[in-house]
Order: structure tokens, then sequence, then C-alpha cells
């Protein structure tokens, strides 16, 4: 039997329903959407979820994609997948929650008491993401930015690997894409949620797919190739049989230790870095202009050498944010000679 809060499935059976976690202070249900799929053999929990940033839904549709598809009776294990986590976001086209203006993705294992966005995170956490052995975790550029890797954890010591660590490369490389990457500690906050996302044994990997302006003329492929990864997945934690399909047969894992971040003048942001160009220190990688004028405000200069990973930036461009990343290549994996199953047993 699986069981996620006030929802079960049995084996071999598939459900739908709402997990209960919380409501506003006029009584709005903000309650988690949810597909159980039960295996009709015993095997790992694997856990799909989309739209924890209320505006990112590449992955929101590659796993409604996935889940009109997918067959519990040919499923070794089980599956729990959430096409939209952050509700309130969602259905405002927006990345945090109007309700109490949190990011839900930052606030992981939760709080009992604490506001809306808290008591969502801990039912969540405890109920769904704290029993699942593998956690995918789609992202994407939303209106701003179009970005096409997978993201993960940096390791302690690359030499001395944890079995987390050594589960983790392999999944990174069995979903498919061609580009993978990992922050330096600290980049963007202190990664306590995804601390505690591990402290509970949860292999975590997060998706950056697709998006920018226009997505939507060009976002099919990028749903297409989200929903692929899952199967992908499922095929390295032997949750079903069959052949890997990728961009290829090489995946290059990049260090991100590069951030641009705008200067503090707003205006009209013109990028001149495409995604994958190489730029060395100094080159331009966009500019602020006057959006009425067409004078320039100020430059943003690459302060080390690297390739585009992320590219773009929705104009105008407000307040502070970052506006690029910029990658070195830390290792090149090799789909044809890497063993990528996964064992949870």
């Amino acid at each position: 039997m699986l069981r996620v809060g006030n929802l079960s499935a049995r084996p071999g059976e598939k459900t739908f329903g709402y997990l209960e976690t919380a409501q506003s202070r006029s009584g709005m249900r903000l309650d988690i959407p949810a597909h159980l799929f039960a295996g009709a053999e015993p095997g790992p929990t694997l856990m799909l979820q989309g739209a924890i940033h209320g505006a990112e839904i590449i992955g929101s549709l590659a796993i409604l994609d996935f889940v009109a598809k997918a067959d519990p009776k040919a499923i070794r294990g089980n599956i729990i997948a959430v096409p939209v986590v952050n509700r309130a976001g969602f259905e405002m086209g927006t990345r945090g929650s109007l309700v109490d203006d949190k990011d839900i993705s930052r606030l992981m294992p939760g709080n009992r008491d604490g506001s809306v966005s808290d008591q969502i995170a801990y039912v969540y956490f405890n109920e769904a993401i704290a029993q699942a052995d593998v956690l995918v975790d789609f992202h994407a550029g939303a209106r701003t930015a179009y970005e096409r890797y997978v993201l993960f954890s940096a390791e302690a010591d690359p030499n001395n690997l944890t079995l987390m660590e050594r589960r983790r490369r392999k999944l990174v490389v069995a979903f498919g894409l061609d580009q993978a990457a990992f922050f330096p500690p600290g980049t963007f906050g202190s990664g306590a949620a995804k601390a505690a996302i591990e402290d509970a044994n949860t292999l975590q990997v997060t998706l950056e797919f697709g998006g920018g302006t226009g997505w939507f003329k060009n976002g099919e492929d990028n749903v297409r190739d989200a929903e692929r990864g899952i199967w992908n997945i499922m095929k390295a934690m032997n949750m079903i049989d069959g052949e890997f399909e990728s961009d290829g047969p090489l995946c290059t894992v990049y260090e991100a230790g590069v951030v641009i971040w705008k200067p503090p003048v707003d205006g009209l942001f013109i990028r001149d870095a495409k995604f994958k160009d190489e730029l060395k220190t100094g080159d331009v990688y966009g500019r602020l202009v006057d959006p009425y004028t067409g004078d320039l405000l100020a430059e943003m200069r690459t302060p080390k050498d690297g390739i585009v990973i992320p590219s773009g930036q929705e104009w105008p461009t407000v307040g502070a944010t970052s506006i690029g990343i910029l990658g070195s290549i830390e290792r090149v994996e090799d789909r044809r000679t890497m063993d990528l199953s996964v064992s949870f047993e």
C-alpha cells in the first residue's frame, strides 16, 4: 500500500487526489494535487515534482503527459507525481506564493506552526518527500531565461563520493540531457532546504528546463524531453525495462561558478551572449539601456572565462537579480561506457 497523507493506492493501482495541507486566513484551500502509482511489484519510490515555483510549468506538462501513459501494473515500485506544488503561485503566474510572499522550495522541512507556506512545506515534506528514494524536481526559466541542464548539489569531495553522491552522478547522466551543472556552495543562499531533503535520505535531482520569452512557441521539444527523462530515471532505478534515450552519448558537467548580477540601475536588458557561447574575461554579456531614449545605462561584462548556461532575462529588468550564469567544464561523462543502473535494495 502506498500512502501519502490522506491518499492511498493499492499494488497495481493508480489514484488521484489532493494532499490536505493548509488554508489561507480567508479559507482558501491550497491542498496539493497528487497522482499515486503503486507498482504491481516491489521497488523504490520515485517522486516527480512540478511548479514549486508557480510560473515554471514545463515540468508540470511533462508530468501530466507521463501520468496519462504510465501503467502501475507495469511498474516495479511506487511513483508520487505532483504536477503543481505551489497552487497559489501557479494560478497567479508568480514564482512564490502571494498568500504570504514565501518560496515553498526554500522552507523544507517546513513548520507546522508557521505561515501557510511553512505549513504546506511541513505536510508535503513529511508525507511525500521523506518517503521517496529519488525526487525529480522540475524547474524552468519561466518567462525570464532559457535553460536546459540537470542541476545537482556540489559534492563534498569528488574523489571520495558518498553512496548518495554516487547514485546521483548516475541519475544526472541517465536523465538524458547533454548538460549538467552544480553551483559552488553558497552561490544562491544556504542550501538548507536541500540539506533537509538529503538528511531524510531522499536523493534530489533538479531540472532547469526551457523557458524564456517565446517559450510557448518553442516549448514542445522541452516538454517531450522532460518526459523522456522521467522514463530514463525509471529505467536507471530498475522500475521499468528499456533502452535509454538521450541528446547524445556525452553529458558535459559544468561548475556553474560565475554569476553575472545586474548593476544598481534599471532599464531595458539586451543580452548579447547566447546559450552555449564561450566568453572570455571582460566580454560583454549584456547591456542595460534607457527604454525610451536608447542611451546606454550599463554594460555587464564577464568577470571570468566561461560558457553561457542559462540565457536571457525578462525586460524591463528591475531590482536586484542575476542575469546570467557561466560555467567551466568539470568533466564529460560518456553514456556508452558508464553504468547507469542505480540500486536501492
